[in-house]
């Protein structure tokens, strides 16, 4: 018992851990095993630590303190075909079918809970550390069609975790009847946003050679930036569970909302127009210093920096029924409502050191511009059907199915938040009991739907007249399995 508490503490203080399972939006497809193998119906079920997502007022009615430890191996295979153009002319996209970076990911989680008597009653405390929002993509989609450089690493890289770290209780209100639960701590945001933008050349529009500096393909500007940072914030849930009858359950639940900032540092790439017939010419380049000459010499600028952002997290209710048919078998449904509405996307504001970027101080004024990343998301419903099946008393079958709205309106779509379409999930479990050891296993395959976007959607209007979506269809499907080892005391 000595060593699997030594086990446990140490799961705890690994703060890099990830659930990567997307839902709608950023949100996370369920958490542990033996609630996503009824397809992530469990809040009126919520007997076991996962219970600190799904609904804390579970813990009280759980007859022994239990110590938890998940494994999750992910693959996902996101594509996108571009179809991007601006006035009808290409600026750089490839063509063809594109995948998302490939990887496997293996990320533990960890929970655990105790069970006291506190004035003659009993109360439940514990630990739990899960991931409700995540984001990670990473693709090579696009090189400058006027300068010849190629831009640094991904091109366009989302990885976006927060990981909650959140002390649970649970006490009744009214004896078999009603319990109330809460989950609540640090929420740990980390984020690195790598993405391009195509920028409209800031030569003046009025100047003698604006035409031969600015005009197709050098209208626009490619500037690629990534940041790496990270951010705390407190969250918190809280939940009930009502014993209607001796065979139904009812939860419900209700997840604030989050604001975390997060900073870090930036880094920033500029990719000048190359264009020799115009800046080789002798009366352009014996002004090297001048904006034009710059906006037509093909280089290549560098900067770093630093950032903060400010990050909304959504708000989420959710609700669900359990319905013990028989002793072996059990029926359970949820719905959640997560208020997407609420995220923005990033606003990026950023600090640069006193050195010029440039010898022009009119375009490093430029080059050192704020940079938002906006979205238009809307609220997104997700509906969950599980079945627990007790072959005996050592084997516990599952089985679930949900169904998850996409929170990207229509027409705004981009590989950086990745959400296509309404995703089906399907759902398979197993249980083995023993004396004091529960081994869970659970696998869950995810399909997206496809969509197909159009044309260009200017999200900040006027503001800075960058794209904020990618034309183009979208389509993909994930593996998802999670082994989880319950100890019982």
């Amino acid at each position: 018992m000595r060593r699997v508490t030594v086990i446990f503490i140490c799961a705890m203080i690994m703060l890099g851990m990830t659930l990567p399972a997307w839902g709608g939006g950023m949100s996370i497809l369920g958490v542990g095993a033996k609630a996503k193998g009824m397809g992530g119906a469990f809040r009126a079920v919520a007997n076991d630590w996962s219970a600190a997502y799904y609904n804390p007022a579970g813990f009280i009615y759980m007859t022994e303190s239990q110590l938890t430890v998940n494994e999750v191996i992910s693959q996902y295979r996101a594509q996108y075909s571009p179809d991007v153009t601006y006035g009808g002319y290409p600026v750089g996209y490839y063509e063809g079918n594109i995948y998302n970076r490939y990887e496997i990911l293996t990320n533990p989680t960890a929970g655990g809970f105790f069970k006291l008597p506190v004035k003659n009653r009993d109360f439940v405390t514990g630990l739990a550390i899960f991931q409700p929002f995540d984001m990670n993509v990473a693709w090579q989609v696009f090189a400058p069609i006027n300068n010849g450089a190629l831009l640094p690493g991904q091109q366009i890289e989302h990885n976006f975790d927060a990981v909650a770290f959140n002390w649970v209780g649970s006490f009744e209100l009214m004896t078999n009847r009603l319990s109330v639960g809460w989950s609540a701590g640090v929420l740990k945001a980390d984020l690195v946003y790598g993405g391009f933008f195509l920028r409209p050349n800031p030569a003046d529009p009025t100047a003698l050679y604006y035409d031969q500096v600015a005009s197709r393909p050098n209208e626009l500007i490619t500037e690629w930036q990534r940041v790496d940072g990270n951010g705390y914030a407190p969250n918190a849930r809280i939940g009930l569970l009502f014993k209607a009858t001796p065979k139904l359950n009812i939860g419900a639940t209700y997840a604030m909302k989050t604001k975390v900032t997060v900073d870090g540092d930036a880094d920033f790439r500029y990719y000048m127009p190359d264009n020799p017939n115009y800046n080789n010419r002798s009366d352009v380049s014996k002004y090297r210093d001048s904006i034009f000459y710059i906006l037509s010499s093909g280089v290549e600028l560098e900067a770093e920096g630093s950032y903060e952002t400010e990050i909304k997290l959504p708000s989420q209710l959710a609700g669900g029924v359990a319905y013990q048919v028989s002793d072996k078998l059990l029926l359970a449904a949820d719905a959640e409502y997560t208020l997407w509405s609420e995220f923005e996307g990033y606003n990026f504001v950023y600090t640069f050191p006193a050195d010029n970027i440039s010898r022009s101080v009119e375009l490093d004024t430029w080059l050192k511009q704020n940079m938002t990343v906006p979205v238009d998301w809307k609220n997104a419903l997700r509906g969950s059907f599980g079945v627990e099946y007790a072959y005996n008393d050592m084997i516990k079958l599952r089985t679930g199915y949900s169904f998850d709205q996409s929170a990207v309106e229509d027409g705004t779509m981009h590989p950086a938040f990745f959400d296509p379409g309404n995703k089906h999930s399907f759902n398979l479990g197993l249980g083995l009991v023993f004396e004091n050891i529960i081994l869970d296993f659970a696998t869950q395959y995810i399909k997206y739907s496809e969509i197909t976007e159009t044309g260009n959607v200017y999200l900040n209007g006027a503001n800075d007249r960058i794209v904020d979506n990618m034309a183009g269809t979208y389509k993909g499907t994930a593996w998802e399995s999670v082994l989880q080892f319950t100890v019982r005391f």
